[in-house]
C-alpha cells in the first residue's frame, strides 16, 4: 500500500534527526533517576519515581512528536520532492495518511523506548509493576498519537515554526480542562461563549492525564477500563477529523 510505504521511508528519515534522540535520552534520564531518590522514605520515593518518570515520558514525548510532525510536509515541499512523489500514482490523500502513519510510528517507538524504561525502574524498585502504570504510559501515547494528528493538520498551511507555537499552545490549554470548563459557568456572556469554544472544540488533552490519580491511590476514577476506553475512542475520532481536515486543505493547496 501507497501509505505504508511512505510510512516506512518518513520513519527512517525521522530516525535519522539527532534533536529527535536528544529528546529521547534526556526523556531516559531523567526517568533513570527515580532511584536516586531512594534516600527518601518507601513511600515518598516511590511517588517520586511513578510522578517523575511518567512526566519524563509526557515531557519528552510532547517535544519528539511536535519536532518530528513539523517538518513531514514541509520538508517535501521545500526539497521539492513532493513533485516527484505526486507525480506518479500517490493521491495526496494517501500521502498525508502516510506521513501521519510515519510519525505515528515515531512516536510510538519513542513512547515505547521510554515506557519499557519506566516499568523496568517501577519493578526494579517495588519489585513488581502496577497495572496503572501501564495505563499510565498507554493513555500518554494515545495523547501524543492525538497530537501527532493536530501538528499534521497545520503542517498542511502553516510553516514548521507557527507550527510549533500552535501545536503546543494548544496542548497546554487542552490540558487546562478544568479551567476551561469552569468558564463555561461564566456569568459574563462573551467568557461563557468563548469558554464553550475553547473547552468543547479544542482537543481535550487534559483527560489522557491520570498521573495523580495514578500516583495517589487514595484519588480514584469510579471506572478507570471505561475511562480509559473514552479516552482512547476520543483520540480516535478526533484524530480521524483532524486528518480529514489536513486531506481537504492539502488536497486545495498549489504545491
Amino acid at each position: 500500500m501507497v501509505p505504508l510505504a511512505i510510512a516506512r521511508q518518513t520513519v527512517r528519515e525521522a530516525l535519522r534527526r539527532r534533536v529527535m534522540w536528544i529528546f529521547l535520552i534526556c526523556g531516559v534520564f531523567l526517568i533513570a533517576l527515580g532511584p536516586v531518590f531512594g534516600f527518601l522514605s518507601p513511600k515518598d520515593s516511590q511517588t517520586v519515581l511513578r510522578s517523575l518518570g511518567l512526566a519524563a515520558i509526557l515531557l519528552a514525548g510532547l517535544f519528539i512528536t511536535i519536532v518530528t510532525c513539523i517538518y513531514l510536509i514541509p520538508v517535501e515541499i521545500e526539497r521539492r520532492t513532493i513533485y516527484t512523489i505526486l507525480s506518479k500514482p500517490v493521491q495526496r490523500f494517501e500521502f498525508v495518511l502516510g506521513k501521519f502513519l510515519g510519525g505515528f510510528a515515531v512516536v510510538f517507538i519513542n513512547i515505547a523506548a521510554m515506557g519499557i524504561v519506566f516499568l523496568l525502574m517501577i519493578r526494579f524498585q517495588e519489585g513488581k509493576v502496577p497495572a496503572d502504570m501501564y495505563k499510565g504510559v498507554f493513555l500518554t501515547f494515545f495523547q501524543m498519537m492525538l497530537l501527532a494528528a493536530l501538528t499534521i493538520f497545520f503542517s498542511t498551511f502553516a510553516t514548521p515554526v507557527l507550527n510549533f507555537f500552535m501545536s503546543f499552545g494548544i496542548f497546554i490549554v487542552g490540558n487546562l480542562s478544568s479551567v476551561t470548563e469552569s468558564l463555561t459557568t461564566s456569568r459574563v456572556k462573551a467568557t461563557q461563549v468563548a469558554g464553550t469554544l475553547i473547552h468543547y472544540l479544542l482537543p481535550n488533552f487534559g483527560n489522557f492525564n491520570i498521573q495523580n490519580t495514578l500516583i495517589h491511590p487514595t484519588q480514584e476514577i469510579t471506572n478507570p477500563d471505561v475511562f480509559i476506553r473514552q479516552n482512547i475512542l476520543y483520540a480516535l475520532i478526533y484524530s480521524a477529523v483532524l486528518l480529514i481536515l489536513a486531506v481537504i486543505i492539502f488536497d486545495r493547496r498549489e504545491v
